[in-house]
């Protein structure tokens, strides 16, 4: 099978698997916002961001090196084995001393960032999920080293977000408020675990005893720690709007902004579901030196990204007042600007994060290390500056101006390194449906405002994929969008190969 159809079908179902989860997460937040109230939703998500911090502390960037390192023993079962078994030991060890300093720190972590009891108990009760979490998240990379995505998409994308949305309803109205915020959280990360743990045996052949015996691979961990660095300066980044809300306003500014930064954040979805595969594929083209390759694969995955992001993004910046409207009104009028400026971020990260990913799979992550600590060190500085004076637009504004100096910045070193670009030329084609599409959008908005909100946000949503889907048909597909189409639905070809 070809690269392309490799990476289309992975791609396809870890696209599907993460639109599932990110809709069951959206759902979430919107049952929390409603039932809950702003303030228990500002309340999870401090809590949630300081648990993912957490948790990329516990991983110990052995996620990337199981992604490289049983990509480069492909041909050595037995290795390959003893790779998965040392990162799982090491990965389970540290969890359980993260979640335990978690539960000591639980005070002055809720004191700092302006939280109450009820933020201090959700970090303690959330702390429990940390081991099954990391297991889950290690298992699945593991299987992904065999381009196997099913199992970590369908644990992570389904399982997880799905229990977290019926648990919640369930303690609401079994158990109260207070239930429906500390436990549904933890108990989805254990049914995660259990869905996922068979898998690991059926696709990679490593077995209890791998793990419980295996011995320190000091050469995965060296290539790992600067990874972990960098995922640990990119969560704090994703998080850090959040955080610095929490620590220069309240938890009801952060309830108010957290349906912004979680919708917007759909679009990047798109960038987790190519990157999946792409990665162990760049890392092996890399070993064989194929950079040519590398830049074909480059343009087309961007171009495929750019492709699936422009609706929803034409969506969330044309009517940002009309999708936020479904959580409450309060919400429409107060975050609708930073839901636009939030859009446009999370366009520019998911068409041109791919950059990130070919860094890392290349061996550069020394480089990868200086941009995200540089990155770090600007978000700081732009929240600081801006969140006093706009509140929660100002954390969007620092988000938007973030990653436009990011994305140019990896561009430019990606170029500069490897000779290659994401900007191939049938990159106009997305880009004039989309402007198409948001004319039609903008022309038919106030009519659009008129109707009920959900109504509104279901005919807003079928009219920007359908025209932006016609436009771009009528402007021809390429060559390798046809293949992956007529391989799938043959009976479209006019011209069958006997």
């Amino acid at each position: 099978m070809n690269r392309n159809a490799v990476i289309a079908g992975q791609a396809g179902f870890s696209f599907a698997g993460f639109l599932f989860g990110q809709t069951a997460r959206f759902a979430y937040n919107l049952v929390v916002a409603r039932l809950l109230g702003v303030d228990a939703l500002g309340t999870y998500a401090l809590a949630i961001a300081v648990i993912q911090i957490a948790e990329v502390l516990a991983v110990a960037g052995l996620d990337s090196g199981l992604l490289r390192f049983v990509s480069l023993h492909r041909d050595d079962p037995l290795r390959q084995r003893a790779v998965i078994g040392a990162a799982l030991k090491m990965s389970i060890t540290l969890s359980l001393i993260v979640a335990l300093l978690l539960l000591l720190f639980s005070a002055p972590i809720s004191t700092i960032l302006n939280g109450s009891s009820l933020l201090r108990l959700a970090i303690c009760c959330y702390a429990a999920a940390i081991p099954f979490n990391v297991a889950t998240l290690l298992f699945g990379h593991a299987m992904q080293g065999f381009r196997q995505l099913k199992p970590k998409i369908v644990a992570t994308q389904i399982v997880s977000p799905l229990l977290l949305l019926l648990l919640t309803l369930l303690f609401r109205y079994t158990a109260g408020e207070d239930a429906a915020l500390f436990f549904p959280f933890a108990l989805a990360g254990v049914g995660a675990f259990f869905w996922i743990r068979p898998s690991l045996s059926r696709i990679s052949g490593t077995l209890q005893g791998d793990i419980l015996h295996a011995h320190t691979d000091k050469v995965m961990l060296a290539y790992a720690i600067p990874f972990m660095a960098v995922s640990l300066l990119s969560m704090m980044s994703h998080w850090l709007d959040v955080m610095m809300l929490g620590m220069l306003t309240d938890t009801a500014t952060v309830g108010l902004y957290h349906p912004a930064a979680r919708t917007a954040g759909l679009i990047r979805s798109v960038l987790l579901a190519f990157t999946g595969i792409a990665a162990p594929m760049i890392a092996e083209l890399h070993t064989g030196r194929q950079n040519a390759e590398i830049g074909r694969i480059f343009k087309m995955v961007t171009r495929w990204i750019v492709t699936v992001v422009l609706p929803p993004a034409i969506l969330f910046m044309v009517l940002p007042e009309l999708v936020l409207s479904v959580f409450g009104a309060r919400f429409a009028a107060e975050g609708a600007v930073a839901l636009l400026l939030l859009t446009v971020a999370s366009f520019l990260q998911a068409s041109f994060g791919l950059s990130a990913t070919v860094l890392a799979m290349t061996g550069h992550a020394r480089l990868s290390l200086l941009n995200a600590l540089a990155a770090l060190g600007l978000q700081v500085a732009l929240n600081f500056l801006l969140i006093p004076k706009m509140g929660l637009n100002g954390a969007a504004l620092a988000t938007l101006l973030l990653f436009l100096m990011l994305s140019v910045l990896r561009l430019v070193e990606i170029r500069r390194i490897l000779k290659i670009h994401p900007f191939g030329k049938a990159l106009w084609k997305p880009f004039t449906a989309g402007l198409s599409t948001a004319l039609l959008l903008m022309a038919l908005r106030p009519w659009l405002l008129g109707l009920p909100p959900f109504a509104a946000l279901a005919v807003s949503a079928l009219l920007s994929l359908c025209s932006f889907t016609v436009l771009l048909l009528l402007l021809k597909l390429e060559e390798e969008e046809r293949e992956i189409i007529l391989k799938h639905l043959p009976f479209l070809d006019k011209n069958p190969k006997p």
